[in-house]
């Protein structure tokens, strides 16, 4: 009993997400005495459902996780795996042999408060019995809740959107040299085929504001207003990579985390938003329209300083007759603004 009570205490004091199920994963297999475990995402493609692998043991061996720099359409697909597929849409476990062993494998649907999002993949040298197959389900359940209420936290929750809160932790990961920090204690292998950046090709980030929005608040009234705000996230999901990264900064403030591109993609990118913007006629309110800032990232950014960048092209378009794309690199090259300097992450207030 001892032991179960520390593994919940390991899981629910989790607070860092890419951490999370490598902890499920570890608490799980320490309990259960099993050859495997591998804890695997559920990721909607266009061409089919992809599978991540979030976390995988085996014993002797260290943590396997997917690169996480490998895009959805490198990632195998659902169906590659036997049973994934099955379990996944009836949300049941399943229990399959192991080819050419006398292994098992059981399959376990690892869902969210409305759907199935993941999988769980155990492999023993026997079926797993009643009391194991009860800690499975329990620990399946606390680790719903605690993804429930880190997304509570992590999400606004009007759009649903990535909230502020998380920016800078993301940034950090997805940009930053020192985005595998996270992973420091641990022995990680990282497994997949990431898709190789081009020369000229980096992270992009874009500032986006609704033009005149506090004139629709007070025209129209709020309701509609809200309702702007969720048809603009449903517009960054459609028009967005699957691998962008989309945050609502507040009020009518939104930003892009684009995964590597070129300038050239980088401007089709926010060019292709703000004309969807343009061209849909939102209920009653009619025309809306958005002005874009956006800056290319390099590894040795800030958070502060890639979005002090991105909302100075922002500032320059909103003061230059708004509804426009404006690239802060280009604002350099014509002199309209000067770099500024970086500022130095570490603070010192005394």
């Amino acid at each position: 009993m001892s032991l179960l009570i520390s593994a919940v205490a390991d899981m629910t004091g989790q607070r860092d997400r890419d951490l999370l199920e490598v902890t499920v994963a570890e608490v799980l297999f320490g309990l259960l005495d099993v050859q495997r475990i591998a804890l695997w995402k559920v990721i909607p493609h266009n061409q089919g459902a992809r599978v991540r692998l979030m976390a995988g043991l085996e014993s002797g061996q260290v943590v396997a996780m997917s690169d996480p720099a490998v895009e959805p359409e490198m990632l195998p697909g659902i169906d590659h795996y036997d049973g994934f597929s099955a379990c996944f849409e009836s949300q049941l476990p399943l229990r399959l042999p192991v080819p050419g062993t006398a292994a098992r494998r059981h399959v376990y649907p690892v869902t969210s408060e409305r759907e199935a999002v993941g999988l769980l993949e155990i492999e023993s040298t026997t079926d797993l019995s009643d009391s194991q197959d009860l800690v499975v389900a329990g620990l399946l359940r606390i680790y719903r809740n605690h993804l429930s209420l880190l997304d509570y936290s992590e999400h606004d929750t009007l759009t649903g959107l990535l909230n502020r809160r998380t920016f800078d932790d993301i940034f950090v990961r997805r940009v930053s040299r020192q985005g595998m920090a996270i992973y420091a204690d641990r022995e990680v292998e990282f497994i997949g085929h990431r898709r190789v950046s081009l020369p000229g090709e980096a992270p992009w980030l874009l500032v986006v504001d609704i033009d005149y929005f506090k004139r629709i608040n007070d025209r129209f009234g709020h309701l509609f207003g809200d309702e702007v705000l969720l048809l603009m996230a449903r517009f960054m999901r459609s028009v967005f990579r699957s691998h962008d990264v989309l945050f609502r900064f507040g009020g009518e403030e939104f930003v892009v985390l684009l995964a590597p591109t070129d300038a050239l993609g980088a401007e089709a990118a926010a060019e292709r938003f703000r004309a969807s913007v343009e061209h849909f006629p939102f209920p009653q309110v009619g025309r809306v329209t958005v002005s874009v800032g956006y800056t290319r990232v390099s590894p040795d950014d800030s958070p502060f300083d890639a979005f002090g960048r991105g909302d100075e092209a922002l500032y320059y378009a909103k003061q230059h007759g708004r509804n426009r794309v404006v690239c802060h690199e280009a604002l350099v090259t014509s002199g309209e603004v000067e770099l500024k300097a970086k500022v130095d992450n570490e603070v010192e207030l005394f």
